[in-house]
């Protein structure tokens, strides 16, 4: 049974300039997620008002808070966090993309305070966001920064829950930053996961190989013997419920993922290029082994169509709902 009380789900608007907002508010049109969810996007009033009329997305009436205190279920909440209403679609303007960054930084806060349940953010543009005050390289770098936990950006869909050893590092850092201590860091967090928020009872997860062909026993590289299986023979102690690793180019040959619970890939493309190619659309990023629960869908900003009103809301509907999934495995009681 979960805990009876209205979900607050706390939305950061992403890059005003992409199609963050408008994703949102097509989203929130729909009426009957307000039975169990109130939503509070941090912004600021004008500027989605101003896209609401852009756009021409009619929603609930927009009502601006300046303590959660005042939430009202009938209405969309604006957590007021700067005063600005401009935007410029498809422009790249760091003024303007750091009142995204504000609106992340203020629902992070809430979220660490537990006012708001799930936190879902919008997309953000790494380049325009990097300022002096967020040195970091995206949603994730930060989240570690806050928390002082090491979360695994967890990708996930339906069929396929998909994590990274390395994430927004330069390819020729990415061997130096794995060690066999933080794999089996890396794959107790991904076990925890699974069995905590997604409710798998044994998980099976395969770990994806730093090398071609698993380094052909030494002659593309020692890595994975050296790295790699250590890490899964000391977690097989307990289990045999670890496998790998994997060549990573026939990995996901006839489906081959689907007979695990959980993957985890090296680096970010060896794990996002087939994760996006088999899920893109309804996948999700979920920053797992945190306190909170942050989702966010798997697109950019997409400044090429903003503007358009043609962008997709699948993936963020998809964050939505996977949030409230974990949302519910947390809270449920005997």
């Amino acid at each position: 049974m979960l805990k009876s009380k209205k979900i607050n789900i706390g939305i950061s608007i992403g890059d005003p300039n992409g199609i963050g907002i408008e994703i949102i508010l097509k989203v929130l049109s729909e009426s009957h997620l307000y039975e169990e969810c109130n939503f509070i996007i941090y912004s600021s009033l004008d500027l989605i008002v101003k896209q609401q009329d852009f756009f021409k997305i009619t929603t609930l009436p927009l009502k601006k808070i300046d303590s959660l205190d005042k939430i009202a279920s009938d209405h969309i909440n604006i957590k007021e966090v700067f005063s600005s209403s401009k935007f410029e679609f498809g422009k790249n303007d760091k003024e303007i993309s750091a009142n995204g960054i504000i609106s992340f930084k203020e629902a992070v806060e809430d979220a660490k305070s537990k006012k708001i349940d799930i936190l879902i953010t919008a997309p953000i543009n790494k380049s325009l966001s990097y300022s002096s005050s967020f040195k970091f390289s995206g949603h994730t770098d930060y989240l570690k920064n806050t928390f002082n936990i090491d979360p695994m950006m967890l990708m996930v869909s339906d069929n396929l829950k998909l994590g990274l050893l390395t994430e927004h590092i330069p390819l020729k850092d990415v061997v130096s930053e794995i060690t066999t201590k933080k794999v089996i860091q890396k794959i107790k967090s991904l076990t925890d996961t699974l069995k905590n928020d997604f409710l798998i009872k044994a998980p099976k997860i395969a770990i994806l190989a730093i090398n071609p062909h698993v380094g052909d026993n030494g002659v593309i590289g020692s890595d994975d013997q050296n790295i790699l299986i250590p890490a899964i023979t000391d977690l097989n102690k307990d289990n045999n419920l670890i496998f790998g690793p994997f060549s990573a180019d026939t990995f996901f040959c006839n489906e081959n993922h689907k007979q695990y619970d959980g993957i985890i890939a090296a680096y970010h493309d060896q794990g996002l290029i087939p994760f996006k190619t088999i899920s893109f659309g309804n996948g999700v990023n979920y920053s797992s082994g945190l306190p909170i629960i942050r989702t966010s869908p798997d697109h950019g900003t997409g400044f090429d169509i903003a503007g358009q009103g043609i962008a997709s809301t699948s993936s963020f509907i998809q964050a939505l709902k996977v949030g409230l999934d974990i949302y519910k495995s947390r809270n449920t009681i005997d």
